[in-house]
């Protein structure tokens, strides 16, 4: 196993499923299972932006000699399968997806200082809460106390994030305190990329398959946790982040 090309492909594999799930508009179960096959091949070969048709080609070469000595992925079915993700994920290398993302911020705030809809202390507001500051990241402290999944009153430290994304929230949803999380910087990194989520009815943590025993370990997750509290007006936004963002 090639351990450097499993790191770079980890780095891109929570922004490839969910451009599978936008831009493909793939069902979550098809996009996981193209990540997982992705993955396993990812222990051998190169997956990154400088993925071409050349290299494919070479990659499904060398597997159908490897599937004769192997149990799994050991199917001529596996081949075709192999050969369906590595294109989508060439077309997510060539695509504009992370630049899109890149670019969200100011697009965001320059949409909002335009919206005749709202006065000029409403824009304010809302472009302090696409930054996770200003009025909404106060509520959110006074609200949460400290982090909502470990209660660290380190507030300084803790990031104030929305559950329901803002590229897919109303300006109403956007200042909403209960869209909102008070999280350390590393679980509001995992919550974003969808590596964990938060059940809508109980509030515990839910762990993607994507995370292993290991780095549930070492990142201090157990499915014992859960946010310190929960309110009905968590619910849909919950519910939305699971639906749309989390990849079990």
């Amino acid at each position: 196993m090639n351990q450097i090309y499993l790191q770079k492909f980890l780095e891109l594999q929570a922004d490839f499923y969910h451009y599978m799930v936008t831009d493909g508009n793939l069902s979550q179960k098809a996009s996981h299972d193209y990540v997982t096959r992705l993955k396993f091949l990812a222990k051998d070969y190169p997956l990154d932006e400088n993925l071409t048709l050349e290299v494919i080609q070479n990659i499904l070469e060398q597997e159908k000699e490897k599937i004769k000595l192997r149990t799994v992925y050991a199917t001529s079915h596996a081949i075709g399968d192999f050969k369906s993700g590595l294109n989508k994920f060439l077309d997510f290398i060539k695509s504009d997806y992370k630049k899109k993302l890149a670019d969200s911020l100011l697009s965001d705030i320059e949409d909002t200082k335009n919206d005749s809809k709202l006065n000029e202390t409403e824009k304010e507001q809302v472009i302090q809460a696409r930054v996770g500051q200003g009025k909404f990241r106060s509520r959110l402290i006074e609200y949460w106390g400290g982090c909502a999944l470990t209660r660290i009153p380190m507030v300084s430290i803790l990031v104030a994030s929305h559950i329901k994304a803002w590229r897919d929230s109303t300006n109403a949803e956007r200042l909403e305190l209960y869209n909102g999380l008070l999280l350390l910087p590393n679980y509001d990194k995992l919550f974003d990329k969808g590596y964990i989520a938060f059940n809508p009815k109980n509030g515990k943590l839910l762990c993607s398959k994507f995370i292993d025993e290991h780095d549930k370990e070492a990142l201090g997750l157990s499915e014992n946790m859960s946010l310190i509290k929960l309110e009905e007006q968590h619910q849909k936004f919950l519910q939305y982040h699971i639906e749309h963002y989390f990849m079990a």
